[in-house]
């Protein structure tokens, strides 16, 4: 019987079953597997050096780590770009240059590659992938040149703002800039990005629904940029440095930093070994639709290998998942999806089991976001319980 075939059949099923009822947030990066690379003409050996030149940019997009070109493997595809090629072409436009601040003519490769024979390939050496589905940052930036301290963002800095956005493009991040309207100023001035005072400006950034907060100083001067950053990601600091000889070289270092460091913890690592196996029990699964969607959902999770599901009562639904990596990599993609919100500790009840007779202590509530999780049996292989409610 064919896939489509079972899901019909299992939709029939739970129409039977079912008793029909009436916070940061992720974006959904698009053409994670196409580059534009500048080239200097359409001569054929420029066109080969701008394959590989793309085919290395989508690796690194799509892994979460700029060191992958590093690899001997990355270096013998990019050698052979071609075989995963789908289509080319060149785009000629105007930009405004960050250096000199005046409109130039560029002319573009703009090449799309195959996304199958991507994965496949950074699979089989055994490199993560990071899904498209990623957390939206916002850079607090400011900037010190000759005529003083300026923010980036709003009506100030243009040219470097499509920089930053150029270069976040570049490794697949969402970046938000600030408005700097009255709201912004209110909370956050100059010197408090100068002096990187993280406290109010992680208060002004609640506005923005953004995972990963980010605050930048540049440094200008005749022969080099200096850059100092500092993230906020999961409630823990990171700080570093880098520089460039040009705007363009330092800004593009601090976004191969940022994502980086954010590639290491989002990108699932795929296993060759038999994946660990979890039980998730989602509630609110309360139409046909629903569980259509879900399911639909459970396939694109980077994190998990296969489902099956096993056991349906009224609207909750209870999965046996078999993991591409770790509990920690699963629930990260749950949390920054939103697909799948945690239960309360005080509402979990097993499915299949009776309410007790009496009140139970409560259980605590966790503070990291993460689902009330269960170890069945404590003498046993059986998998933990993961508890959650569709919010699709």
């Amino acid at each position: 019987m064919s896939k489509r075939a079972q899901r019909l059949v299992s939709l029939a099923v739970l129409g039977c079953l079912m008793m029909l009822a009436t916070a940061g947030q992720a974006a959904e990066v698009v053409d994670l597997y196409k580059a534009s690379v500048d080239v200097a003409n359409r001569s054929t050996d420029a066109r080969n050096t701008a394959l590989a030149k793309g085919l290395a940019t989508v690796l690194i997009r799509v892994s979460g780590n700029s060191a992958i070109t590093a690899e001997s493997s990355v270096q013998d595809a990019m050698a052979n770009p071609n075989r995963f090629v789908v289509q080319y072409g060149y785009q000629t436009r105007e930009e405004l240059s960050p250096e000199e601040g005046s409109m130039l003519k560029q002319t573009y490769l703009k090449v799309s590659f195959d996304e199958a024979a991507v994965n496949q390939f950074l699979r089989r050496q055994g490199f993560p992938i990071w899904s498209s589905s990623r957390p939206n940052v916002v850079l607090w930036g400011a900037v010190r040149d000759d005529s003083g301290r300026q923010v980036i963002g709003g009506k100030s800095q243009p040219a470097l703002q499509q920089l930053l956005q150029m270069q976040a493009k570049r490794r697949g991040l969402p970046l938000i800039l600030p408005a700097y309207d009255e709201e912004d100023l209110a909370q956050v001035r100059t010197g408090d990005i100068w002096g990187m005072f993280v406290e109010p400006i992680n208060t002004a950034s609640q506005r923005y629904s953004a995972n990963v907060v980010v605050v930048v100083k540049m440094l200008t001067t005749p022969d080099q940029v200096q850059i100092s950053a500092a993230m906020n990601l999961d409630e823990r600091q990171q700080w570093w440095e880098t520089s460039g000889d040009t705007l363009e070289a330092a800004v593009a270092a601090l976004m191969d930093q940022l994502g980086d460091r954010i590639g290491e913890r989002f990108a699932v690592q795929a296993s060759m070994e038999v994946g660990e196996q979890v039980i998730l029990e989602v509630a609110e699964v309360d139409q046909l639709t629903d569980y259509a969607n879900l399911g639909e959902y459970l396939d694109s999770v980077l994190a998990i290998r296969g489902w099956r599901l096993r056991v349906a009562q009224g609207s909750k639904h209870q999965y046996l998942l078999t993991l591409e990596s770790n509990l920690d990599a699963l629930q990260q993609s749950f949390r920054i999806d939103r697909k799948l919100l945690p239960q309360p500790p005080q509402r979990v009840v097993p499915l299949g089991q009776p309410q007790p007779e009496e009140r139970q202590p409560a259980v605590p509530e966790q503070m990291d976001g993460a689902a009330q999780v269960t170890e069945i049996g404590t003498d046993t292989q059986e998998p933990v319980v993961l508890y959650y409610r569709w919010n699709g």
